[in-house]
């Protein structure tokens, strides 16, 4: 099957591949036969992945198979392809080549600002839940002109309109794309620019999708837009993996394919070449629980292997114990076990504190991935915003973080006197500090010269390598010595830290081949993931959310927290879809283990500071018994219920979660709203402001219920 994949002729092809179906060397060897077997020139065959790291995998196998003719292909993540576009031809709309992408927290920064310019106060309306439907939109591929139609007079989503628009003006103004505008802005160009499209339709005979289930509309739609002149499509995915539904995926993409091209062909990948029988049957019987699916059953030609077995444990911190005794009781039976070998998975980040606890107590090496990234420290971003700066003197953002980093007189009132410049001349922050130095506002020296610093960067000719601009900038605008004087421990980390940025600059220079820039590398770091991240040769233990572990498997698995409330986590359970896609994210974790599985559950768990009881999770009863061995398993003391309800107040177990809605509102009467126990209700009364906010919510099937709204988890939904 893997063989008739990998060798199909053309037109629109499903490949639907199970966990551990070898789908990563059918995406090679397809792509290998292209061009060798068909003679499709390799910069007509576009292959779009979903993470870096499965990138570069498949293009390390193509050097293998086919030498330099690899160099030619359009091979990436969907942001770099879009990227790459917009590279070539986003001067067609404005888009400089020198722009600049914002991260989570940039985006997060702008909205503040946009919402301050807007006078909308941050007490109303969080600057979170503003960015999350913007971000959402854009995964719609709804523009802010089409977002403004859809706003119904809803007073939420009018303010959420007008950040949007003006937010989208500002990053065009700084020259700076989200991750967004990365698909968006490409289906713009084509859209204005016909020709550009048919230039793209025309070039690329053949397209390859990999993770097909986790596509948003956009993506989707940019896609099918230029697969639509050849028809040469090949869609690889499994709808049992469809785990980013919070992140904008739709899995209808995949469920409907056959829909969209009439013609396609689909094909099984079934055998299963990770697991073993007793751990792929254990995972086939809790996914066939869903509905919606496509029918499959893998199988594998693997040992029978030891049954998965699923442990109670007493509390949190004895399920730490228990799983650092088994990982000390796997290596002593089997010493060629390293500390790689085993990854604890877990639901929540928060989780992960009580791991860390007992593996440093007990000397334990381990790693996690999803925690502070190393381009998310303090050093590091400040230095990418000079870095930034220097490239895109627009990014105003950067420039705000950095312009009195360290001190240069350029307190608040001094930036507000820039800033008010810069609105009424409609130029950039940048700009208007240009023109303040002219009109004497800027007189010091040290704030003259910082500027005169960072535009001599570009005046050299020919450009020095990336790495000693970068050291030279960081050494001349004072920043390195900046922390030489503080003299503490914390300031040597932070310094031998920035050489490690300008170390990995020089890295990227030796491995990007032509005479790279330092915007390639900005650019480089801004698409990098937490998964990308994850070193593989490290000898340690890993710990790392559910979400996380897609793509990645380990000899021994430990899935922890498996309780109802935690896993289904407490705002899907009530939802139909959301526990599908809750089980969709326990088969994915139970279908990373090659060897062991091992699950585990606490009948007692402190949460926001209390000792809660909780009942083990429906997956858990799901597995077909002739699979799972249970130990120590009791039941909860009677009268004791997972959520806690005092004076009418409803306290829920939401922890630090990887579902990324907002939980910030401007709470109103007679709003819709969503509970993940009493379902819809309207908010009959408010009392309070901020952490403080009490609604009076009344709920058709619950009755009318006073909430503190710090601790629940309502969503507004439109009526």
């Amino acid at each position: 099957m893997q063989r008739q994949a990998a060798t199909f002729e053309g037109g629109p092809l499903l490949i639907l591949a199970g966990a551990g179906s070898g789908k990563t060397s059918v995406l090679t060897t397809r792509i290998a036969y292209l061009v060798s077997g068909r003679d499709i020139a390799p910069q007509s065959i576009l292959a779009v992945t979903f993470t870096n790291k499965a990138a570069f995998e498949i293009k390390e196998r193509l050097k293998r198979l086919l030498g330099d003719k690899a160099l030619g292909l359009w091979l990436g993540t969907f942001h770099s392809v879009g990227l790459r576009i917009l590279k070539k031809h986003g001067h067609l709309t404005g888009i400089n080549k020198d722009l600049t992408i914002y991260d989570d927290d940039d985006q997060l920064r702008l909205v503040k600002n946009v919402m301050n310019e807007l006078g909308i106060g941050e007490k109303a309306f969080s600057p979170k839940a503003i960015l999350y439907c913007i971000d959402r939109a854009k995964n719609e591929g709804i523009f802010p002109e089409d977002y403004k139609k859809s706003c119904a007079n809803d007073f939420f989503s009018e303010r959420v309109s007008e950040v949007y628009s003006l937010y989208q003006k500002r990053l065009r103004q700084m020259n700076a794309l989200d991750f967004g505008d990365l698909i968006c802005e490409p289906m713009r160009l084509f859209s204005l620019y016909p020709d550009v499209l048919s230039f793209y339709r025309e070039n690329f005979r053949h397209i390859l999708v990999d993770e097909y289930q986790d596509t948003n509309r956009s993506q989707y739609l940019l896609m099918k837009e230029l697969a639509s002149y050849h028809r040469n499509i090949c869609a690889v995915g499994d709808p049992d993996q469809s785990i980013y539904a919070w992140r904008g995926a739709d899995i209808r993409n995949i469920l409907e394919f056959e829909k969209d091209w009439k013609d396609a062909v689909v094909m099984r990948l079934e055998q299963n070449y990770r697991s073993t029988k007793r751990i792929l049957q254990a995972s086939n019987s809790v996914i066939e629980k869903n509905k919606t699916r496509y029918e499959k059953a893998l199988w594998t030609e693997k040992k029978e292997g030891a049954p998965v077995i699923y442990r109670e444990c007493k509390n949190e911190h004895d399920e730490a114990r228990l799983i650092l005794g088994r990982i000390k009781e796997a290596r002593d039976e089997d010493p060629s076990h390293g500390y790689r070998d085993f990854s604890v998975f877990y639901r929540t980040n928060a989780q992960s504190r009580v791991f860390e606890e007992h593996f440093i107590r007990e000397g334990m090496p381990y790693t996690i991935v999803g925690g502070i990234r190393f381009y998310e420290r303090q050093e590091i971003k400040d230095s990418l915003s000079y870095l930034r700066v220097a490239i895109n003197p627009g990014d105003t953002i950067s420039l705000k973080r950095i312009i009195n980093v360290p001190p240069r007189g350029i307190g608040a009132v001094t930036l507000e006197e820039v800033e008010k410049i810069a609105r009424g001349e409609d130029i950039t922050l940048y700009e208007g500090f240009r023109e303040a130095i002219k009109r004497g506002i800027i007189k010091k020296q040290e704030q003259v010269e910082f500027f005169r610093i960072l535009e001599d960067i570009k005046k050299e000719s020919p450009p020095p390598p990336p790495h000693e601009i970068a050291l030279k900038l960081l050494e001349d605008t004072g920043y390195l010595k900046m922390w030489e004087k503080e003299k503490t421990e914390e300031s040597y980390q932070r310094i031998e830290n920035i050489h490690e940025l300008v170390s990995a600059i020089k890295d990227f220079e030796s491995n990007s081949g032509e005479n790279p820039s330092l915007s390639d590398f900005l650019e480089h770091v801004s698409l990098v993931s937490d998964v990308d991240a994850y070193d593989t040769g490290s000898d340690r233990v890993t710990l790392m959310t559910l979400h996380s572990a897609k793509g990645l498997e380990f000899p021994v698995v430990f899935i922890v927290g498996l309780e109802e409330g935690l896993f289904p986590h407490a705002m899907a359970r009530e939802r139909e879809n959301d526990v599908e896609e809750e089980r969709r994210l326990f088969y994915v974790g139970m279908t990373r283990a090659k060897e062991r599985l091992f699950l585990s559950s606490a009948r007692e768990r402190t949460i926001f500071g209390e000792l809660r009881y909780r009942s083990p999770s429906r997956f858990i009863s799901e597995i077909e018994p002739g699979f799972l061995e249970i130990i120590g398993a009791e039941k909860p003391p009677e009268g004791k219920v997972e959520e806690k309800v005092l004076e009418e107040k409803v306290f829920y177990t939401m922890e630090d979660t990887q579902i990324e809605h907002p939980r910030e509102y401007c709470w109103q009467v007679g709003m819709k709203v969503s509970h993940p126990s009493f379902g819809t209700g309207i908010i009959k009364a408010t009392e309070g402001m901020g952490e403080k906010t009490k609604l009076t919510v009344c709920f058709p099937g619950a009755g009318t219920k006073k909430l503190l709204a710090r601790y629940t988890y309502l969503i507004p939904v439109p009526f």
